[in-house]
């Protein structure tokens, strides 16, 4: 029995050194990479650093989305550093609007909305029509497909427009709103009366206005309706206003009486100062209208004189009408003015007479025509005519041509060189040169 005990214990210490040998040696083979699946791989100059073991998916997407957030935050601080006008949410829902502005409409002739519209309420600007009537904002495209319609209460509204801002505004009354394509951006009342009103490309939006103790006043405010300026007449009545582009100056026309005659003064306002930057005299005349050219001069038509300012504000060029009647004018910013002018009582035989934005006269043409409307696009101009007609000549004088406008023709604007809107009783008809 001893025997067999001892035989069977040293059968289990061979057995246990055999296990070690065979453990030690397995243990002593080299190890085999494992292979890393190509999803969690680095590549080019890391990839001899690759591990060992695969990395966890979820860890290398958190490390991706961490990346991409810190790429998204860095894009979008140097978007609004240089370019936030853009993208800011009033710019977005605009361009929004535009995109989803497409939509077709059945073409010109096109009925108008509302039962009255005056041609100063008649304008192209920015790639639409736009006209306000006693009861409607609206704006079409190029197939009359209505891109804004809204509601407008004013008894006697007035249309401006610059850019991509739309001011109305109620003559004599103290309503008035902002309005982009996209949406209405400002709707508010003054104190007092209003006289006139523009704005500037960049929203800024100003008033002359009546006010208690003062001939008038000059109200500016910013395109979210912050009054920035204010200035009091106390020596003349204005007439008229117009804002630079940069929506920093205006320049506003004022008349007093001297012996019974009218004198005007236009003052040029700058934000930044008190007092105005200059006073230009411009003797006995009754301005109607004028307007800052993008080159920083001031055109402003008279009842007896058309005017240009220098940027300068000290040299003025003056083109006196002698004695012919005023029938028709129209401004462009970046052109200059246009005049037509009747030496008859009855308003026949216009002669167009051209200004540039420098104050230098371009061309007097002789028309047969007594012209009702006018306006300048690039290098063209387009006179509507008594009898239903649209005459067209270049910026030098020749005529092109006249085509049909109908005999209901009130206003026209245009659209191109050689194409304008024609605003009729009823409708609004699309006429092109010959």
């Amino acid at each position: 029995m001893a025997k067999e005990s001892k035989e069977k214990e040293k059968e289990k210490k061979e057995k246990k050194r055999a296990d070690i040998k065979k453990r030690y040696k397995t243990e002593k083979q080299p190890k085999i990479p494992q292979k890393i699946p190509t999803e969690y791989t680095f590549s080019h100059a890391v990839e001899e650093e690759k591990a060992e073991a695969p990395v966890a998916k979820d860890v290398i997407s958190s490390r991706a989305k961490t990346a991409v957030l810190i790429l998204l935050v860095c894009l979008l601080s140097v978007i609004i550093a240089t370019g936030w006008n853009y993208i800011a949410p009033d710019k977005l829902i605009n361009s929004i609007q535009k995109g989803l502005s497409g939509k077709n409409g059945d073409d010109f002739p096109t009925s108008i909305s509302g039962t009255k519209i005056s041609g100063g309420n008649f304008q192209y600007s920015a790639g639409y029509l736009t006209y306000v009537s006693d009861t409607s904002l609206i704006c079409l495209n190029k197939s009359a497909g209505k891109v804004v319609d809204r509601p407008i209460s004013f008894s006697q509204p007035a249309l401006k427009i610059s850019g991509d801002n739309i001011l109305t505004y109620n003559i004599n009354g103290k309503g008035y709103q902002v309005d982009s394509v996209g949406e209405t951006k400002v709707k508010n009342e003054l104190d007092n009366p209003i006289i006139q009103g523009d704005i500037a490309s960049n929203g800024t939006h100003g008033f002359i206005t009546t006010e208690e103790g003062y001939l008038s006043k000059l109200s500016v405010f910013t395109s979210s309706n912050k009054q920035i300026f204010a200035y009091y007449f106390s020596d003349y009545y204005a007439t008229s206003m117009t804002l630079n582009q940069s929506g920093t100056q205006a320049a506003v026309a004022t008349v007093s009486s001297n012996n019974g005659d009218f004198k005007s003064v236009i003052y040029i306002l700058d934000f930044s100062k008190e007092e105005p930057v200059a006073t230009v005299d411009l003797g006995e005349s009754l301005i109607y209208s004028c307007e800052f050219m993008d080159n920083g001069s001031v055109a402003a038509i008279g009842d007896n004189q058309a005017v240009v300012i220098k940027s300068n504000y000290s040299d003025v060029e003056k083109y006196s009408y002698d004695g012919l009647t005023l029938t028709s004018f129209a401004f462009d910013r970046s052109l200059g003015g246009v005049i037509s002018l009747s030496p008859s009582s009855d308003g026949g035989n216009c002669h167009i007479v051209y200004i540039n934005k420098n104050g230098a006269l371009e061309k007097i043409t002789d028309t047969q025509y007594r012209i009702l409307s006018i306006d300048l696009y690039g290098g063209r101009i387009a006179a509507l005519c008594d009898g239903g007609i649209t005459a067209f000549f270049t910026s030098g004088g020749n005529e092109i041509g006249t085509s049909d406008s109908g005999l209901d023709a009130q206003s026209l604007t245009m659209y191109s060189e050689n194409s304008v809107y024609v605003l009729g009783i009823t409708e609004i008809r699309e006429i092109s040169a010959p």
